[in-house]
């Protein structure tokens, strides 16, 4: 059923009009900046877009000076997170994504954490790519805040989970803000 979600999902997203999602991604990383939960993070770690995601280059590019900025690298099927100082240490790599060319792997906390998705749902749960790097980082890592992006047009109410999924902590869109877990309720 995922399988065929995700498909969907994608073919959706592909074929979004380019000045919505120009629009819509330059008003989602306001809304972003604008909130407290951002401002007092010193730690992001944040997707790489690939295809049709909302894109984080330019975000990334913004405050890799500013923040300690982490980005993903898969190793033997895990996810590892990576301190980046500049774009062009990035390259090619699993799944045709930019992953860091160093193996300088960071294990402690993290303050913010930027999730990928093909979509999320009004309940901040993700449909992912189905290899669950991130629900397992969740699992099995400390951080303080997850977030995910989304643009509006693609928020579905409701979509299939899993024991093993988790929500993000805040979705938004270039629309709002939607507090998940309540704890954050004070921080927009």
């Amino acid at each position: 059923m995922k399988k065929e979600l995700r498909k969907y999902f994608l073919e959706q997203r592909n074929n979004l009009n380019k000045n919505y999602t120009l629009s819509a991604e330059k008003n989602i990383f306001k809304i972003l900046e604008r909130n407290i939960f951002f401002k007092t993070a010193q730690s992001i770690f944040i997707y790489i877009n690939f295809g049709s995601e909302i894109t984080t280059e330019n975000f990334i590019k913004k405050y890799i000076n500013k923040k300690k900025i982490f980005v993903p690298k898969i190793v033997d099927n895990d996810m590892e997170l990576v301190k980046i100082s500049s774009w062009e240490e990035l390259s090619i790599g699993n799944f045709g994504i930019l992953e860091p060319k160093k193996n300088d792997f960071y294990k402690g906390s993290i303050d913010l954490v930027i999730t990928p998705s093909i979509v999320f749902d009004k309940n901040g749960y993700r449909l992912g790519y189905g290899k669950g790097y991130y629900d397992k980082y969740f699992d099995k890592n400390n951080y303080k805040i997850s977030i995910g992006l989304s643009y509006e047009k693609l928020l579905q109410k409701n979509l299939p989970t899993f024991a093993h999924d988790k929500s993000v902590d805040i979705l938004i869109t270039e629309e709002k803000v939607r507090i998940i877990n309540e704890k954050y309720s004070n921080n927009n």
